[in-house]
Order: structure tokens, then sequence, then C-alpha cells
């Protein structure tokens, strides 16, 4: 065999090696069998920069008395995929196509499928399964009224998140594992969050758009943490424009809230941010909502329904949630008079927790 001859071969091999397809199967049953239902098969990558959410419909998914009409197709490789319904009151998350066949058997909770057939899905549904073992753990330790070791149930969450991406560093596995499941850490300890997503191969991270963007909202967090100066940000709505820095660095102590009127959290965290403010009113508090991630006249609607008080600012988008790293709504931010960050992420009884440390201290 001549030189051009080995180069030609070895371009060819590369060329079908470029082209190379998994072929999936899914198969089984989804554990209803009141159910009969089409659904969307959809592949979600998380978000671009700019907000766009980076998602499409690869396949269709036919329910026949919880039974799954078997589903078989080609992609070049593989992916976990949610199906879900069109009035969303049936999702299955974290199905694993891959090549060969995936086999479905009933859910491990609500929505995470259980799921075998092949090593890979094995592997993801051992996961799973350890992952709803340990949160279970976790729950029934703080509900049991002993004294709480914070760091301890941290160091565990920690440990297996690591075992998994040190096991599944450039698969589907690993990739669930550092978006979902060290999302606690992540959001407590921003940069070690950065190091859980980096044990990953950089090809694996490069491929993931969401994972990205974590790494990215985890940096920001680093610098939008408690002592850093606050972010300035204007928003545009009906001609007029409002910027944070309106209400900010202007020389009261500030509690942000950032929601939406089709989130229901955010709805039940209101009636605690009402009472923060009659309460601390009078004493140099100032509450200002950040009204976002929906049309401004169904917040302004829902703000003369509930006789809101305080001002709002309508009309953002997710690049202020962006700006502040914010992985979701809602979201509330407490901001001394001079701008800086004191508190982030509060909620509930945190709030006037924080409020009364402050104001009884003056």
């Amino acid at each position: 065999m001549n030189k051009k001859t080995i180069i030609t071969a070895l371009l060819v091999l590369v060329a079908m090696v470029g082209r190379a397809q998994i072929h999936y199967r899914l198969e089984g049953n989804i554990g209803r069998p009141d159910v009969t239902d089409t659904l969307r098969v959809i592949e979600n990558r998380g978000f671009e920069e700019n907000g766009n959410i980076l998602s499409k419909t690869i396949d269709t998914l036919y329910i026949v008395n919880g039974n799954i009409v078997p589903m078989e197709g080609t992609l070049p490789e593989p992916v976990t995929v949610t199906a879900i319904n069109s009035k969303l009151s049936i999702q299955l998350l974290h199905i694993l196509l891959t090549d060969g066949v995936t086999k479905i058997n009933g859910t491990l909770d609500d929505a995470v499928v259980r799921q075998s057939g092949n090593p890979l899905a094995d592997d993801m549904n051992m996961m799973e399964e350890d992952w709803l073992r340990l949160k279970k753990e976790k729950t029934d330790i703080m509900s049991s009224g002993e004294p709480i070791d914070t760091t301890a149930l941290i160091a565990r969450e920690d440990s297996f998140v690591v075992n998994i991406l040190k096991a599944h560093p450039n698969d589907q596995v690993g990739v669930i594992c550092a978006f979902e499941y060290a999302d606690g850490i992540c959001c407590q300890f921003p940069r070690r969050g950065i190091e859980l997503i980096d044990m990953l191969d950089a090809a694996v991270i490069a491929k993931e758009p969401k994972l990205r963007m974590k790494k990215k909202d985890l940096q920001t967090l680093l610098e939008t943490d408690k002592g850093s100066m606050f972010r300035d940000f204007t928003v545009e709505y009906d001609g007029t424009q409002q910027r944070l820095s309106d209400y900010v660095g202007c020389g009261k102590y500030v509690l942000v809230d950032f929601w939406a009127s089709w989130c229901g959290t955010c709805r039940e965290e209101m009636p605690n941010i009402v009472a923060a403010y009659k309460k601390y009113k009078s004493r140099g508090l100032q509450v200002v909502g950040i009204a976002c991630l929906e049309d401004a006249k169904s917040s302004i609607k829902y703000v003369r329904e509930q006789n809101i008080p305080y001002p709002q600012i309508f009309n953002a988008g997710m690049s202020v949630l962006q700006l502040y790293g914010m992985d979701g709504i809602p979201y509330m931010f407490l901001f001394a008079p001079d701008g800086t960050i004191l508190a982030r992420g509060l909620r509930g009884n945190e709030i006037e927790q924080k409020l009364e440390e402050i104001f009884n201290d003056k």
C-alpha cells in the first residue's frame, strides 16, 4: 500500500468518524396506566447569553395506557431529554438517549424516570436513586429537631458530586450531576461550584451552553457577593427609563425583590416583604420590586390587585438576572445606604431576621 493510498484511507476514516451517529430506542412504561397522550421530546441545552432558551424538539413520544410506543431514531451523540405534553401536566425528566435501548419503568419521583437497558442508563439511574436517598436523609435530619451540622451535610453532597464526576467526566451522567445536583453547593460556594464543573472534560463543557452559562453565573456570584458594590441597570417601559440607582446607593437601606406574577413562590413571599416594608419604612428602609420575565401589563395588574405599597420597576428581562448571577426568582438583595450588598438570596424569616439585626443596632 503506497503513501497516497494510506492517506486517502485515513481521510475516509476521519470523515466516517465525523459522521458517527448513535441509534437510540426508547421503550417501557411511565407507571401511569391512566395516561394516553402525546409528548414532545426536547433537548434543552440551557440559555444563550441573550437569554434565549437553547432547546429543540427532536422526536415525539406516544403513550398508550401508560405504555411507551417504542421510539427510535438517530442522533449525532448521546443526549439527555425531557418529554412533556402540551398541557405541561406530564413531565418525564433525565431520559437518556444513547446507542442501544433505554427502557423506562415508571419514575423515581414525580418526574425523574427510572431507566435501564444500557450501561449509561444504568449509571444514570443509580445516580438518581442515590441522590434521592441522600436528599431524603437530609430532609429527615433537617426535620428531626436535633442540632444540625450543616458543614457535614454539605460535605456529603460534595463527596457525592465528586465521586460521580470522577466516574463520568465526559458523558451525560456527569453533565446532569454538575448542572443539577451540584446546585446547592454552587449557590452557597460559587468558587467550589466552578471547581466541580471543571472536573468535567473541557470538550464536554464546550458543547453544553448550560454549563458554560452556569460557570459564568457562578463567577458573577463571586463578583456580586456580600461586600460588593451594586451593579446598576436600566429598564425601559412605556417610554420611561428606570434605573436601580434611582433607589440603591441613595442613602437608605434597600430591599430589592425580583419577582413575576406567574411565579407561585414569588407570590408566597410578598406578604413577608410587605410586612417588612410597613414595619421598617419609617426607620429608613426602602423596598423596591423588580418585575421580570413577563409582560409588564401582567405585573402592573397584579400590583394593583394586591395593593402592593412599594415602588416597582417593570419589564425587566433575563439580562438583569444574569447581571447578578441569579438562577431564578424570587430573589432578594439587601443593599446598604452606600449601595454595598449586605445580603443576597434572602427568603421567608431571613428577611425579618436580617432587618431586625440592622435596625435594632441603629
